[in-house]
């Protein structure tokens, strides 16, 4: 076999088990700079260890990589490049086969580790990969990648399905997609994209592949990456591009869906949008006041640190868990005939996410609620008798959008007597065009914007707008521990997620004592709170 005799850097994501740990041996072996990406530190040094025992060679590092988050994978991303070194060889080897849940952007898990978190990681160091030339991508893909018939794109954003073995299949068929897309968008460049096929590998990746070694089936780790080595080392594949082999270097006939060109920018065009990926930074926050409905942004007196906590908190142990005697209210709604209340409790049950009313039971909340520089702006509006009345903690993951009607958060049927009320909006996480919500200024807004739906329990009416109009729409951009103030007549409604990553936010909505407050569509399991 011709290698390459100049030592070459190489990153091996799963490069700590089965195939990735053998081909990260033998581009070890080779005299290769590798750094092995995984999740498990403990389980990365034990083969980092071996490598470097069992080749000689003691350039093998590990930097962390959890493909189930794409925080996780810009991290990679960005310590790898303080390295300030080249990439000449990228193996896209990690996977699950049976795994089962959602990533934590709220993908599908299989397609978030086996495809998406791979189209990132491979994008942000693309132009590293380009500046390296001649370099290579290795995608492992898989024979079940030429079972499907279609994509099924609903898929990719819920739950594993009781057959993961479906997703399992588009999984590694969007590796091909994005293999052959990937030759067209380097064609001018010394870059090569490749898939290879491992086999049946006598490796952990299942029950049946840990057993298959006693039962004399399957290839081992070592043999499957002999393939793949030949792949990203020989000269005989200099020139190879797009193409897909098995472990034993034979050419695979692609399927109709990899080479379908429309179906494969589809695919690059959903990715971008899912992982946030050609993003430019967030646009400075744009200046708001009072008439146009938004009150500038503020910050809270709680530092970075004290913010990124108490996110930390609400994600992990406040959403997940539902609030005492939530079921006991729930019975009582039923009895009382509240169906408005009912159903937001119904929701929180299906989502599995307890949004509604956790300063009532949330230390981590309620500090927000007393952080003293936001009771100051609220007080210059409401005065010193402070009434919260409500609260929501809103979760928006990528590709989805909350509320996508354009809406006004007046509440007529909930709220009865004269007195000022305001609603506040606190960034936990960074809120900007592609996560957050956008307004159109009260100066912009005529009175004869029509009527879609009316809201029976709220009283809250959902709008058609015009294009033109939707065309003056302000977004709002906080970093996290910022706040706006908004008022009832602000016209709005959530972004579409397209940043890549989960936006959190808390919405406060207070008035004055001399306002009386009916809880018909909210599950207000207490008076409401003087702050």
């Amino acid at each position: 076999m011709n290698q390459f005799k100049k030592q070459k850097v190489c990153i091996v994501t799963g490069g700590n088990s089965g195939v990735g740990l053998m081909s990260a041996v033998g581009l070890a072996q080779f005299g290769h700079h590798v750094f092995i990406a995984c999740r498990c530190a403990s389980k990365a040094e034990k083969a980092v260890n071996y490598i470097r025992s069992s080749t000689g060679n003691l350039n093998v590092e590990f930097l962390p990589l959890d493909l189930a988050s794409l925080d996780s994978v810009r991290t990679f991303a960005k310590l790898f490049q303080e390295r300030h070194l080249p990439l000449h060889i990228l193996v896209n080897n990690a996977g699950v086969f049976n795994a089962r849940g959602t990533t934590q952007e709220g993908f599908e898990l299989i397609f978030g580790i086996n495809y998406l978190g791979h189209f990132l990681l491979t994008n942000l160091l693309l132009e590293t990969l380009q500046h390296s030339a001649p370099s290579r991508i290795i995608m492992v893909s898989s024979d079940l990648a030429l079972r499907p018939t279609s994509i099924k794109w609903e898929r990719f954003v819920r739950k594993t399905p009781l057959n993961f073995l479906e997703l399992y299949a588009l999984s590694k068929l969007c590796l091909l997609v994005l293999t052959k897309e990937l030759e067209r968008r380097l064609e001018n460049t010394n870059v090569t994209v490749n898939a290879i096929h491992p086999g049946f590998v006598q490796s952990n990746i299942t029950l049946p592949h840990r057993l298959s070694k006693y039962l004399g089936i399957g290839i081992s780790p070592q043999e499957s990456a002999s393939g793949l080595l030949t792949l990203a080392n020989s000269s005989a594949f200099a020139d190879v591009k797009g193409k897909f082999f098995d472990y034993k270097q034979n050419e695979i006939e692609l399927p109709d869906l990899a080479k379908d060109t429309e179906l494969a920018q589809k695919l690059w065009e959903q990715s971008c949008l899912w992982t946030g990926y050609n993003r430019y930074n967030p646009t400075t926050t744009p200046k708001h006041d009072n008439a146009a409905g938004v009150l500038r942004p503020y910050s809270l007196a709680l530092s970075p640190t004290e913010v990124a906590s108490i996110t930390k908190t609400v994600v992990e142990t406040v959403l997940p868990k539902a609030p005492k005697h939530f079921f006991h209210h729930l019975i009582r709604f039923l009895f009382t005939g509240k169906f408005g209340a009912i159903f937001l409790l119904l929701n929180q049950v299906r989502k599995k996410e307890f949004y509604m009313e956790r300063h009532l039971d949330s230390d981590a909340v309620w500090s927000i609620c007393q952080d003293k520089n936001l009771q100051q702006k609220l007080k210059e509006y409401l005065g010193e008798d402070l009434v919260l009345w409500r609260s929501e903690i809103w979760v928006n993951y990528p590709s989805q959008q909350l509320i996508p009607f354009w809406h006004q958060d007046s509440y007529p049927n909930l709220l009865q007597g004269e007195g000022k009320t305001i609603n506040v909006y606190i960034a936990l996480t960074e809120v900007n065009e592609w996560n957050g919500f956008e307004y159109i200024p009260n100066s912009q807004l005529t009175p004869d914007v029509s009527v879609k739906i009316k809201d029976p329990f709220s009283g809250n009416c959902l709008f058609d707008l015009t294009e033109d109009l939707e065309q003056q729409a302000v977004p709002v951009v906080l970093r996290p521990g910022e706040f706006v103030l908004f008022t009832n007549q602000l016209m709005h409604r959530s972004v579409r997620n397209t940043s890549g990553q989960v936006r959190l936010a808390l919405t406060l909505r207070l008035t004055e004592p001399c306002v009386h407050i009916v809880p018909n569509y909210t599950p207000v399991y207490h008076k409401p709170v003087l702050l």
